[in-house]
């Protein structure tokens, strides 16, 4: 059996701010299922999912980190279109550098960006 991942979900307080905060900084377009769920199927890699719930589960039991080609310039928008920093960038010699973003309803998100020659995923 190959196995794969699927999707990745994150839980937010608010699907479709989360949604439309990623949408403007990565370009994904998020689809409603039901009230409560937003679906992005990127090009390339896994579905994302964003199910909105009361309460923030506590920890970061989900997560999972997006590559990018420019990890500074997303952080620079992120910043810019409401969200923020939640870990400066760590360079991992030989493998790349991976930061978190915190998106404007206090959804932390992965980011990761590949060491040149390194491919991303």
């Amino acid at each position: 059996m190959t196995a794969w991942i699927s999707h990745v979900e994150w839980h937010c307080r608010d699907a479709q701010a989360v949604a439309d905060f990623l949408t403007a900084l990565l370009g994904w377009a998020f689809a409603p299922h039901g009230r409560r769920y937003r679906e992005a199927i990127p090009a390339d890699g896994p579905r994302i999912g964003l199910l909105q719930v009361d309460v923030l589960p506590a920890g970061e039991t989900q997560q999972a980190f997006i590559a990018v080609s420019d990890l500074d310039g997303v952080l620079a928008r992120a910043c810019v279109l409401g969200g923020g920093v939640a870990e400066m960038p760590v360079s991992i010699p030989g493998y790349g550098r991976y930061a978190r973003i915190r998106a404007p309803d206090g959804t932390v998100l992965g980011l990761f960006e590949a060491a040149v020659g390194l491919r991303p995923i």
